[in-house]
């Protein structure tokens, strides 16, 4: 017994011991943050675990100011000097681990993509290899494939709905088929059936939802996806077959990344829906404008992107609803140089993980106004011209810096298209307006429970 007794002993002291070492070793100990965050990843854990990080990384701000301690080695800032030092410069710092799973295998060896490369120079020279092709000037050219897609859109919608009352929609699943479908014509001019069944037929969306749910980015998600590597695969290889192999796989690369964007781009699309239809007066506004610009189009005329793009009402929508629900959930992991940093007035040693979460910098009333937790798009217009650039500086919904999202150009096209089709030719609101739609605060910050009550709009009105 007593034996037993000593070895519980020294187990527990081993036990302090490394409680110790880890909260107070390291450098990192003059960092304010949950008291098991200077110990153990508990803290971050429970927060995904309960789908609440976006929620829990602001309450912790909130608490503790604009640097946080929440993991053994791992920080959370708040600032836009933050965002521009780890994220916006040049020198900006290589992506940590977490980002390891999304290189999918690919004949038998990692397919490294613009989002999951972690050396910083071999991101650079495989952006130069593509980048020319998501330009604003070059992905005009696909807009075409794009109006086919919600015309399509809107064209089932209209099968399933009346011009003389509303029909219930969920309207969460309706803006991930086209999604998906869009992408798919986009990349491997192929959609891949969703919208023309109006269901998730084959699980996939379900299945990359649980994936996304309960881990992350993990190599779990990479078999929900592996489809999209074969499609690809399948598609480009029978036209790059005189090509060099390495150029194949930039091709299969290039279309795969773009692909995987089907989800980030229907949390937006879900989020201008559904915060326009909680606020009458934004949507009377916002119909006025398009007013203005389909008299000037028949009813089966597609309403260029170049004309869309400049209504100043739609474009402040749009931001706004990036503002206001970040697509990402989770912190934008990186890792700070072997020599360290100095970031918001502390030193912090090298190989910590550092990052902003979308969503706490978008709460940042000093950037965005008190009145942050408001849905309201007239602050991306009204006041002087320089706290709005500011404003859109720092709005991080497709990253910053030289690791910005290569599709965003692509995806601000089918946003702009879709909202402009879709107000257009329907009417709508939320058919339970008293709740609230559930929010999945996980690595993709997907919403569900957001039926709509949907209406075919008479020709020629807005």
């Amino acid at each position: 017994m007593d034996e037993y007794l000593r070895l519980v002993a020294l187990c527990a002291i081993c036990l302090a011991f490394q409680f110790l070492r880890t909260r107070y070793h390291g450098g990192l100990n003059a960092i304010p943050g949950p008291f098991s965050a200077s110990f153990c990843n508990l803290w971050k854990i429970l927060a995904v675990y309960n789908d609440d990080m976006p929620r829990r990384n602001i309450s912790v701000h909130q608490k503790y100011g604009p640097v946080v301690r929440i993991g053994p080695k791992h920080v959370s800032f708040s600032s836009p000097e933050a965002l521009h030092i780890i994220h916006g410069s040049r020198q900006a710092y290589p992506k940590s681990d977490f980002y390891k799973p999304a290189a999918a295998p690919f004949e038998g060896s990692p397919l490294l993509n613009l989002f999951s490369v972690r050396d910083v120079n071999y991101h650079s020279s495989l952006k130069k290899v593509i980048g020319g092709l998501y330009t604003k000037a070059a992905v005009l050219g696909l807009e075409s494939k794009i109006d086919t897609c919600v015309e399509m859109f809107t064209n089932q919608l209209r099968n399933r709905t009346r011009d003389d009352g509303p029909t219930n929609v969920d309207m969460s699943l309706w803006v991930h088929l086209f999604a998906f479908d869009c992408l798919g014509e986009l990349n491997v001019s192929k959609k891949f059936g969703y919208l023309d069944t109006g269901r998730d037929f084959n699980g996939f969306i379900e299945g990359s939802d649980k994936v996304l749910i309960k881990t992350g980015l993990s190599s779990e998600r990479l078999n929900q996806t592996s489809f999209l590597f074969e499609i690809s695969q399948d598609q480009f290889t029978s036209t790059c077959r005189s090509r060099e192999p390495s150029l194949v796989k930039e091709t299969i690369d290039k279309n795969c990344l773009s692909m995987a964007g089907h989800d980030v781009l229907a949390v937006t699309l879900r989020t201008i829906l559904y915060y326009v239809a909680r606020s009458p007066r934004v949507e009377d506004k916002l119909r006025a404008e398009l007013a203005t610009l389909v008299t000037h189009y028949g009813s089966t005329d597609a309403i260029p992107y170049t004309e869309t793009s400049k209504l100043p009402y739609l474009g402040a929508v749009i931001n706004e609803s990036l503002r206001i629900h970040g697509n990402l959930g989770l912190i934008n992991e990186r890792v700070t140089p072997p020599e360290g940093a100095r970031i918001d007035g502390y030193h912090i040693p090298g190989g910590t993980i550092v990052g902003i979460n979308p969503w706490v910098i978008h709460r940042n009333t000093e950037i965005f106004g008190e009145d942050v937790e408001t849905f309201r798009p007239e602050r991306w217009l009204d006041g002087p011209e320089d706290r709005i650039q500011e404003m859109k500086r720092n709005l991080f919904s497709f990253g910053a810096g030289p690791r910005m999202c290569i599709g965003k150009n692509i995806a601000m096209m089918q946003i702009y298209k879709f909202i402009t089709e879709f107000y257009r030719h329907f009417t709508f609101e939320l058919a339970s307006p008293e709740k609230d739609w559930h929010v999945i605060g996980n690595w993709v910050t997907k919403q569900t429970e957001m039926d709509m009550l949907v209406t075919q709009a008479k020709p020629g009105r807005v």
